[in-house]
């Protein structure tokens, strides 16, 4: 009985969050640019290798390995750029490197990451000044390499443990840690190299990207953390098509990061395509397709009507305006 009570009121919790999130939402249809037809620009430069873009509430943006491997780099709507802090004086690990892949932004201003060299979930103050380990082990066995972290609106963390896994290795694995109690579940099993993360903006739903695979999975996602009925929202074709007499890159590129607008489309770097997909988490079609700025695209943030791409091969951010808003996971405004 206590058990369904507290069930009961996690869903009707959501449910009240979701009610209030979707009054600061734009209520009209917002449509997208034809595939390649806007261009992306250069925004800033001087990562080692690109990763994890993530926005606070003020506008700036945090990104990987800004200076040398370790370092996360905080930039300005400006776009001036220093390190925030650098994860190997934070958080040391003797004999490994402490190294982000995957961030995201809470709603109390902390930097969470995910560490794919020491195998953490990490969370590091608002000022840059300390970090805390919040999971490196379940039930007793380390992780093998962390990639991606994602939010829900209650601030629950979902993330990707895939090194080591591939398409004739299966274990990979996704895991939610509960924000109330610190307990970390195991939510996804038996994955080539899940990848990119994200809770859909109405909650029921946690999309991720099966790298070696080509494709995006997509779960129901209950109040209380568990998921159920596991399928393929879209196999990525691997031909390129000609739609509409534009070229859509196909082929054997891994699905990356990737994030929701507030449509609930689905926006995720194919890797070294250089491309970033659309997709509709309704019907699983794909909806567009954009030039990311370079190859390896690793990652995807919205930002006042611009999709962000960290791009590897360039070691830089690229910024491309669709005009469209962002999903934000912390549920305080649009973006």
């Amino acid at each position: 009985m206590r058990t369904t009570i507290l069930r009961f009121c996690s869903a009707l919790w959501m449910g009240l969050l979701w009610a209030a999130f979707v009054g600061l939402q734009p209520s009209f249809a917002q449509e997208l640019p034809a595939s390649h037809s806007v261009l992306p620009e250069f925004f800033v430069d001087g990562f080692s290798f690109a990763e994890g873009p993530a926005f606070d509430a003020d506008g700036n943006l945090y990104v990987v390995n800004y200076n040398g491997p370790g370092k996360i780099g905080k930039i300005t709507p400006a776009g001036e750029a220093e390190v925030f802090c650098d994860l190997q004086e934070l958080a040391p690990v003797e004999g490994r490197l402490s190294k982000a892949n995957g961030l995201k932004v809470d709603r109390e201003g902390r930097i969470l990451a995910a560490d794919d060299s020491a195998a953490r979930l990490l969370r590091i103050a608002k000022d840059g000044k300390s970090c805390e380990i919040l999971a490196d082990t379940f039930e007793g066995k380390p992780f093998h390499g962390l990639n991606d972290v994602a939010l829900d609106l209650a601030g629950n963390i979902f993330f990707t443990d895939p090194t080591g896994s591939n398409a004739e290795k299966l274990v990979g694995g996704v895991y939610r840690y509960d924000i109330q109690t610190g307990n970390v579940t195991q939510i996804g099993t038996g994955l080539a190299f899940p990848n990119g993360v994200a809770v859909s903006p109405d909650q029921t739903k946690l999309v991720v990207s099966e790298s070696q695979l080509y494709r995006l999975l997509v779960y129901d996602l209950a109040a209380d953390g568990t998921v159920s009925n596991r399928r393929v929202l879209i196999q990525f074709p691997l031909e390129t098509r000609v739609v509409d007499g534009v070229e859509w890159v196909g082929g054997k590129h891994d699905p990356d990061g990737l994030v929701f607008d507030t449509q609930g489309r689905i926006y995720v770097g194919m890797w070294t395509a250089g491309v970033v997909n659309v997709v509709d988490l309704a019907t699983g079609k794909w909806l567009r397709q954009y030039d990311a700025g370079g190859s390896q695209s690793t990652n995807c943030a919205f930002r006042d009507g611009y999709l962000y791409v960290t791009v590897a091969a360039k070691k830089a951010v690229f910024r491309t305006k669709l005009g469209v808003t962002g999903f934000d996971y912390n549920g305080k405004s649009p973006r």
